[in-house]
């Protein structure tokens, strides 16, 4: 398991453009939730996305990346996601999960979770399961194949934990962090949104879910995914990565995104 949290990732204009982006992409979908990858094809969002894409290979989280997997990494569009947390709606609240939901393996893999609002007092955060000694991780990750293989959701419950580990075993940590902070794991630790009861107020976040170009996980060879890397001698320093079943990722151009047909569930 990793987990490091960052003070100050993102600051004022870093910060701002990541604000612009959400409310933008949050506004197209009219939900409280979407992703980069879902309006990569139309041209006025794709602007914004590179602008975000910019202010995340500027900061520090590509270098974490690259400190444990030796490589900067490619972000994945369609799982870096964007959400709204309001106080009073705790239906769109996740209990505890892994990240091996969006990859599957043990492939290098790492996200970034920002929030673009101060969390955890006012507003709801991330709650992050602390192990209080080293952890056998085989009876939740044999729990979590049963759930994938029934189709069931793979959240856990605190009794789930508890049967798994002991209620001594762990402690939960509700993380207080400033607007741009970043919390980093892999896809291995539990975290969930945050329990509070006494929120007050809403707040946005974004998700960055990163990758090893030349290692990618399993389950991404079997669908369509969306990519971007840092790339200097691209027009707008930043090149748009396609990869279709089973095929290597390749650019993608400016033209072909435009004529992309992209949906929700795709």
């Amino acid at each position: 398991m990793f987990f490091k949290a960052r003070p100050d990732v993102f600051v004022d204009a870093a910060l701002a453009d990541l604000r612009a982006c959400a409310d933008d992409l949050l506004e197209r979908a009219r939900r409280d939730r979407t992703s980069l990858g879902h309006f990569l094809s139309n041209a006025t969002a794709r602007a914004k996305i590179v602008s975000v894409a910019h202010r995340f290979y500027a900061s520090e989280l590509p270098a974490l990346f690259a400190g444990r997997h030796g490589v900067t990494p490619i972000l994945n569009l369609g799982y870096t996601t964007i959400r709204f947390q309001a106080p009073e709606a705790p239906e769109t609240q996740v209990g505890w999960h892994l990240d091996l939901n969006f990859v599957g393996d043990a492939s290098p893999f790492m996200v970034a979770w920002v929030p673009l609002e101060d969390v955890g007092a006012k507003r709801i955060g991330l709650d992050v399961c602390v192990p209080t000694r080293t952890l056998d991780l085989d009876p939740l990750l044999g729990l979590w194949s049963r759930r994938v293989s029934e189709r069931r959701p793979q959240t856990f419950s605190d009794r789930d934990l508890e049967d798994l580990f002991g209620a001594d075993a762990y402690q939960v940590r509700a993380l207080h962090m400033s607007a741009g902070s970043a919390a980093v794991f892999d896809q291995f630790v539990l975290h969930r949104t945050q329990l509070l009861t006494a929120a007050t107020e809403s707040r946005r976040s974004f998700e960055f879910r990163m990758a090893d170009p030349n290692r990618l996980p399993t389950s991404w060879e079997q669908r369509v995914g969306l990519f971007c890397q840092l790339d200097g001698a691209a027009p707008d320093g930043i090149t748009f990565l396609i990869k279709r079943d089973g095929e290597p990722c390749r650019q993608i151009s400016d033209t072909e995104l435009d004529a992309l047909d992209i949906s929700y569930g795709a």
